[in-house]
């Protein structure tokens, strides 16, 4: 199964920049004291990070006939979250009203909820030969 395709790329690329964008605006809003815009502006990226992983994923599809469930995108969108969450904080570049418990809490959880696809992710590829559907090979 071929694991990086280009629509995968692409999507990693948009997701970070939106998610630095996303980590700048959080630390700003946050220095400000804008507690409550500061959930407007969460569920906006968390929102803007779906459609991101919605479109790259479905042309993903429709390109390739790969069968991967999205734990791809899914996994490609831990690592960047996680990562650039941890290098703002190591950087300094954080709030004062965040910390690193935060962010480690959130990988752990986000983490337990990945495994679970994961799982999912191994049992599809039961239905799969190389990535790729069965009834899409022996049609």
């Amino acid at each position: 199964m071929k694991v990086f395709t280009k629509n995968l790329i692409y999507f990693i690329i948009s997701m970070t920049i939106l998610t630095v964008i996303f980590r700048y605006t959080l630390s700003s809003m946050l220095d400000a004291k804008l507690f409550w815009e500061v959930w407007i502006m969460a569920t906006a990226y968390g929102l803007g990070a779906f459609f991101l992983g919605w479109y790259f994923g479905k042309k993903d599809g429709n390109d390739l006939p790969l069968y991967d469930i999205g734990f791809r995108f899914h996994f490609a969108t831990y690592l960047i979250c996680n990562v650039i969450g941890e290098l703002w904080l190591l950087s300094d570049f954080h709030s004062k009203y965040e910390n690193i418990f935060t962010v480690h809490l959130t990988a752990l959880i986000w983490g337990a909820f990945l495994a679970i696809h994961f799982i999912f992710f191994l049992i599809s590829r039961k239905k799969a030969i190389n990535g790729i559907k069965k009834t899409e090979i022996f049609e």
